[in-house]
């Protein structure tokens, strides 16, 4: 999937899974890798790549790595490259049309957390989940730690942040897309609730939840069933087990 390049900030991207889609898919965005001995096997073709294009690639130890990227996490493998940067809503719009029989869309509501973010990220990769829409300033964009998380998954899942995110919910609805969000005090069990081929299905913050604008604007409420020992579960948990049932429907 092509991503739109507005500038050219440089990220230092790592993770074993990670920097193998990352070659795959955006060869050209590539600036240099860094790895440990243990990879060179498995970017064989990376390194030949970057031989061939005049790229800058060194063989380093674990230690010189985790300086690098400022994480013990790093898997011996880090890319420098331009960062992947959020799709403009016309763009996904076009998209979205074209998608005739089916489409589910996720809208994060202050969700900011890098491990939650990849999380869901790599979740709805492996669902085929194509946007995932925020407010302009509240959606981060795709950090290192996030980018690792999402095991390649970032390279499938597009980021559309909204400048008016109310008015382009408005603007879904009246090209039938049903708005479900969660909710811990009440609404439909997931399991009971149907899942219109056309969804975007709303998620808030583990600590505030959906905002009221966004809950009002949204006609189906669901709760996850549970034994209440817990008020809620993990947001990335939580986005998943949605998108799961609206595909396990629509399959």
């Amino acid at each position: 999937m092509k991503h739109t390049m507005s500038h050219k900030k440089e990220i230092k991207y790592y993770g074993l899974h990670s920097c193998l889609a990352l070659f795959k898919a955006r060869k050209d965005d590539i600036i240099r890798i860094y790895l440990d001995e243990t990879n060179v096997k498995a970017f064989k073709s990376a390194l030949k790549w970057c031989s061939e294009h005049k790229k800058a690639y060194h063989i380093v130890s674990a230690a010189e790595l985790e300086k690098v990227t400022s994480s013990v996490h790093h898997e011996g493998v880090c890319i420098l490259a331009k960062e992947l940067d959020f799709v403009p809503m016309d763009e996904a719009l076009k998209e979205i049309n074209s998608r005739k029989e089916k489409c589910c869309l996720l809208y994060l509501d202050g969700v900011q957390n890098p491990h939650n973010i990849g999380s869901i990220v790599r979740a709805m990769a492996h669902f085929g989940i194509p946007y995932i829409l925020g407010e302009k300033g509240k959606l981060p964009s795709i950090s290192p730690s996030a980018y690792r998380i999402a095991k390649g998954g970032a390279e499938f899942v597009r980021l559309v942040a909204l400048d008016k995110p109310l008015d382009a919910l408005r603007k879904l609805k009246q090209k039938g897309f049903s708005l479900v969000t969660t909710s811990s005090h009440g609404g439909v069990s997931l399991y009971k609730h149907t899942f219109p081929a056309h969804t975007v299905i709303i998620m808030g913050s583990e600590s505030e939840g959906v905002s009221k604008e966004l809950f009002s604007l949204a006609a189906d409420k669901i709760q996850i069933p549970g034994t209440g020992a817990v008020e809620s579960l993990n947001v990335a948990i939580a986005t998943t087990l949605c998108v799961a049932e609206y595909c396990r429907q629509n399959s």
